[in-house]
């Protein structure tokens, strides 16, 4: 997935829903190349567990007015973004996320600083998907749970 996304910055959507019966997340991240479906265990913790299989579907279009993405963030754009004391309820701090949000996707390099996103976060089962999608993500959510065991011995 990051290879292609490497290839071709452009074009991208990240979809998130809560995974209905395993407690865990779902995500489909399609690009020009193809598309991917992950489960994750947490949104709510910083490095949290992502297993996931390319998916045999057609990508799809963007969700939302901006692709998902990296884009350059100047270090001193973001000094300013957070310090506005009201960060996004004031006019210019909205200008200057939307100036993140319209300038184009890039390819990350070491030692740049970036803005990742956006994704959309969806309530579960608002994600349509195949049956097959379906067995893919039982498959990947049991693979999910013997990692966590394996990681965790006191985990269900």
């Amino acid at each position: 997935m990051l290879e292609s996304y490497s290839r071709n910055p452009k074009g991208w959507n990240f979809v998130v829903s809560p995974s209905p019966g395993s407690g865990f997340f779902d995500a489909t991240v399609s690009g020009p190349d193809g598309t991917w479906m992950l489960k994750i265990d947490s949104l709510f913790k910083p490095f949290p567990i992502v297993i996931g299989s390319q998916a045999e579907i057609s990508p799809r279009r963007p969700e939302g007015p901006f692709p998902y993405g990296y884009r350059a963030l100047p270090p001193d754009l973001a000094l300013r973004i957070m310090g506005d004391g009201d960060v996004g309820r004031g006019v210019n701090t909205r200008r200057r996320l939307l100036s993140v949000l319209e300038s184009e996707t890039v390819v990350p390099r070491e030692g740049g600083t970036y803005a990742e996103g956006p994704l959309v976060l969806t309530g579960p089962g608002k994600v349509g998907i195949s049956e097959s999608q379906r067995e893919i993500g039982d498959r990947l959510a049991v693979e999910m749970r013997r990692l966590l065991r394996l990681r965790y011995p006191a985990y269900g």
